[in-house]
């Protein structure tokens, strides 16, 4: 709690986890408005994870709802830890529909410490949609005492319509027992989400979005989550569309 960017107590912690509370069960909901006449877009979700000694393993469902088209999802995430200070994220999804989601997705990160509270990543994620969609990324976090502020771009290369690029900034703020709840604040331009899942997260858009964040472990078995965001994203020739995200969620360890 001390020092949250500690590699070290991250890799101790992790093995603690895997022995006394290797399950965790969670489900989210997110909802997006938005100040034309579309209907709000709905996605939920049902993960079941297990910590292991080499890291942590998730499994995810999905379910979204946009334009009055339903399509699912089912993930998985593997985020293998090699040594204190150098890990790695692997996924893998699937599909029902192939409109809203991808009929097959992969990812792929590499983290690595620097020291000094320096941690530096490098991505690449394939979205099989009936155009497959690549996308690489990289980025830079300090760890400061309690905080944790982290710049992230990532590029779509177009040989049509040019390279798409999208930059992000957060910065949060680590605090209770066990020093893993945290409140924080970002800012997006480009795409609206952090993390692209969907088509709609991949709109070529001239857009810029400001958002809150918060998990807070309630007790040492229960931790809830609650976002929002608000984005404006320009328009050819009509008033710039504005977009309003809200979510939850909740996990329990056991």
């Amino acid at each position: 709690s001390r020092d949250p960017g500690n590699t070290q107590a991250r890799h101790v912690l992790q093995r603690l986890d895997a022995r006394t509370r290797p399950w965790t069960v969670g489900a989210a909901y997110t909802r997006d408005t938005f100040n034309d006449e579309r209907e709000p877009w709905q996605e939920s979700a049902l993960t079941i994870g297990r910590e292991t000694p080499v890291g942590s393993l998730l499994v995810r469902g999905s379910h979204a709802d946009r334009f009055d088209v339903t399509d699912r999802q089912v993930e998985v995430e593997f985020y293998p830890s090699f040594r204190p200070g150098t890990y790695a994220f692997i996924g893998v999804g699937v599909g029902s529909e192939k409109i809203l989601y991808p009929e097959n997705r992969v990812s792929l990160d590499l983290y690595q410490s620097l020291g000094r509270g320096f941690e530096v990543s490098g991505g690449y994620r394939r979205l099989g949609f009936a155009d497959t969609i690549h996308i690489y990324l990289a980025t830079l976090t300090k760890y400061a005492g309690n905080w944790m502020l982290t710049g992230k771009a990532f590029v779509v290369p177009d040989n049509a319509l040019g390279d798409a690029w999208s930059y992000h900034a957060n910065a949060r703020r680590y605090f209770g027992a066990a020093g893993t709840s945290f409140i924080g604040a970002g800012y997006s331009h480009g795409f609206s989400r952090e993390e692209p899942r969907g088509n709609g997260d991949l709109i070529r858009v001239d857009g810029d979005t400001v958002r809150g964040q918060a998990e807070l472990d309630v007790t040492d078995r229960l931790r809830l989550s609650v976002s929002g965001s608000t984005s404006r994203q320009q328009r050819e020739q009509r008033e710039p569309l504005w977009q309003t995200t809200l979510g939850g969620g909740v996990t329990i360890r056991f």
